[in-house]
């Protein structure tokens, strides 16, 4: 959704203890956003599930006439639904295989968790007489942190961007998540598959949409998202891409960004700019102000799209 109107802004930050072994001890987390009507929405939840090493946080960017309502909506169904399965599926575990075997499939049960909740999501959103999510939809990209372990779920084309440094000192971008583009080819087969259509506009070169089969609608440009009934049965679905990481003494902050972002800055431009910043409190203000100059720069005459940032720091800064 694109915006021509002032910036609203949206900031938060917060200290997190991780373990007692000191490890992890320092985790920030700064976001801010810049849009018309806030169509993105931000959550974060520290001592996730009770326990004092998790925390959750995710970006969810909505689009269409409700997009806004849709991406409230997952903002504060998702992060429920999620730890009620992820709780389910550890006190099963623990009982039929012991305390052992959870280290082991931590990753598989927060997957599967994750799968589960984001179809009774998209569910629930289906059956609401309050919402109409059958023309608008919402993107979502979320994060669960619990000690070095980062698991990271993403349903649609928000992008999560880490900060690493190599072996030469240097400070690098490793992209985590994959833009879910309709003319991706795996994307592409299904809705084909199931009757949709993938084309541009003649007027938008380069910019892949999905259509229903017999007329040029809606022509949405991702082809995962939650909401967006009327494309539902031609191939878009709310299903994430679950991945894990490891953080390690060498990854320094991961960045969540949705589309508008990306549009304009490279994964190394971003992490350079963030690392760049002094004051970490400002760093995600500094990348959407970058962005946004970016929009009006190479994009002139084209409305701003909604940019939005989630910078997660994970270590204390150097003295």
């Amino acid at each position: 959704m694109h915006s021509k109107f002032a910036p609203i802004i949206s900031i938060f930050s917060f200290l997190l203890d991780f373990d007692k072994k000191k490890r992890f001890q320092y985790c920030r987390f700064f976001s801010i956003s810049y849009g018309s009507v806030c169509l993105c929405v931000f959550f974060s939840i520290q001592g996730y599930g009770c326990q004092d090493d998790t925390i959750f946080c995710g970006v969810f960017d909505g689009h269409g006439q409700w997009g806004h309502y849709v991406a409230k909506a997952v903002r504060e169904s998702l992060p429920q639904q999620l730890l009620c399965r992820w709780q389910e599926a550890v006190a099963l575990t623990s009982l039929i295989d012991g305390e052992k075997r959870l280290g082991d499939c931590q990753f598989d049960l927060l997957r599967q968790s994750y799968l589960a909740a984001a179809a009774a999501v998209d569910e629930e959103l289906r059956r609401s007489r309050r919402l109409d999510a059958v023309n608008s939809g919402c993107t979502a990209l979320s994060i669960v942190k619990q000690g070095d372990l980062m698991v990271v779920a993403n349903v649609g084309d928000s992008r999560a961007v880490l900060a690493t440094t190599s072996d030469d000192g240097d400070v690098t971008a490793v992209q985590l998540t994959v833009d879910f583009k309709p003319d991706l080819p795996q994307e592409k087969a299904r809705i084909i598959q199931c009757e949709g259509r993938v084309h541009c506009l003649d007027d938008e070169p380069g910019v892949h949409r999905v259509w229903v089969p017999h007329r040029d609608a809606p022509g949405l440009a991702m082809s995962r998202a939650f909401g967006d009934y009327c494309v539902k049965d031609y191939g878009v679905i709310s299903a994430p891409e679950v991945t894990q990481r490891r953080i390690t003494a060498r990854d320094q902050f991961v960045i969540l960004a949705t589309d508008g972002v990306w549009d304009v800055l490279s994964n190394e431009e971003a992490v350079r700019i963030v690392a760049a910043t002094p004051d970490r409190e400002k760093a995600a203000k500094r990348l959407v102000e970058c962005a946004v100059r970016g929009w009006r720069r190479k994009r002139r005459g084209v409305a701003v799209d909604d940019c939005s940032a989630v910078c997660l720091f994970f270590h204390s800064p150097a003295p």
